[in-house]
């Protein structure tokens, strides 16, 4: 018996780098309460943070197995009969075993970035009407400025007081935490915009610059309490940066990225400040998702979540819809309201019994 736990003991690791974790779960979805079966094959955040965003609480975890990863292709035909979709991030290096199985796929993250060209004003009527009006206000309504610093007593400040508190409130358990020691080496190569009410902080974003590109590296909200955030501070940061980076020239402002998810509230925030959206080119991994036998619990799915992918041609939106549908001039408006964005070719609309979605281009369209 020692010898023989002995062999799997060395084993295991060498075997464990091909084995991925599948969870089967199944409920009624956060949004429109149908009920989907769904395989997740992955574990990274992104895909638990999909867990999290697809289903209403509780979802219930019908069954969990590990799957042989040089076989996946033939795991997931396998699981047809016993899921309404099936969705797995997994390596980059097993796109082609997958071809002809998945009917889309995504990165896990996509990138926005707001230009910096034109005048002012003309950068401002880039932003969502909203924005424009709230921007008018910052400093004579709410008595913001900004100032910029690379003092480590603000550094300090801005980590443990702005940025945790933060990123524990907004993220909870997702949070991904960058240490102290490594986010002072970016400080040192970069620089705090604080936004101030009088003499005090209340948020802070801490920048690099590269290639003429102000970067947005990580930000912060006094405390993290919800009173500076409704006060406006988090908005001021969106807006004092970008007027920062105007000052100085820079060509763009880099907000780096976010979940591949339309209805990510800060994806609509960064979208809203003018914002486009860049694909993850260092991205190592894919997003597929198989959809065998049910064109309306795909289709109640995307009405669900809906996302960004990657096509051929570009990055584009993909929604659904669970009745009938007709691309009227109507309903072409309202969803270029709902879901254009710079960056995006276009928007793929499934339904419950087509058998290819209806596509809605988005070139030549501005913000």
């Amino acid at each position: 018996m020692d010898l023989i736990k002995k062999i799997k003991q060395r084993i295991y690791p060498a075997v464990s780098g091909y084995l991925i974790r599948a969870t089967l779960m199944e409920g009624p979805l956060s949004k429109t309460g149908r009920h989907l079966r769904c395989f997740f094959i992955g574990n990274s955040l992104f895909m638990r943070y999909l867990m999290r965003k697809v289903y209403a609480e509780p979802a219930r975890v019908a069954g969990t197995r590990k799957m042989w990863l040089p076989a996946v292709g033939n795991s997931i035909k396998g699981l047809a009969d016993s899921q309404d979709i099936c969705i797995a991030v997994l390596s980059k290096k097993y796109d082609q075993a997958l071809r002809g199985l998945y009917a889309f796929r995504a990165q896990e993250y996509v990138g926005q970035a707001v230009d910096i060209f034109g005048s002012w004003e003309e950068i401002r009527a880039r932003f969502h009407k909203k924005k424009r009006q709230i921007s008018n206000n910052l400093a004579a309504k709410y008595g913001f400025s900004y100032r910029i610093s690379t003092d480590m007593q603000d550094f300090d400040h801005f980590y443990h007081q702005m940025h945790l508190p933060h990123t524990k409130r907004q993220f909870g358990e997702s949070s991904l935490i960058v240490p102290y020691e490594d986010m002072k080496k970016s400080f040192s190569k970069g620089f705090l915009l604080m936004v101030m009410r009088g003499r005090c902080p209340v948020a802070a974003l801490l920048c690099t610059v590269r290639e003429r590109v102000l970067v947005a590296y990580k930000l912060g909200v006094l405390d993290g309490v919800g009173e500076n955030i409704k006060s406006g501070a988090q908005m001021a940061l969106y807006y004092f940066q970008i007027l920062y980076a105007k000052e100085q020239h820079f060509h763009k402002v880099d907000l780096l990225k976010i979940p591949s998810l339309i209805d990510n509230g800060i994806y609509r925030t960064k979208r809203e400040w003018g914002a486009a959206v860049y694909p993850d080119d260092g991205a190592a991994s894919w997003v597929y998702f198989f959809m065998p036998h049910h064109p309306e619990r795909a289709a109640g799915f995307f009405e669900n979540t809906p996302m960004i992918i990657s096509t051929d041609s570009g990055l584009k939106g993909i929604t659904g819809v669970s009745d009938d549908f007709e691309l009227s001039p109507d309903t072409r408006k309202k969803l270029i309201r709902q879901f254009y964005s710079p960056g995006l070719e276009g928007l793929l609309v499934l339904t419950p019994n087509a058998t290819a979605p209806v596509e809605l281009s988005f070139r030549g369209l501005h913000a």
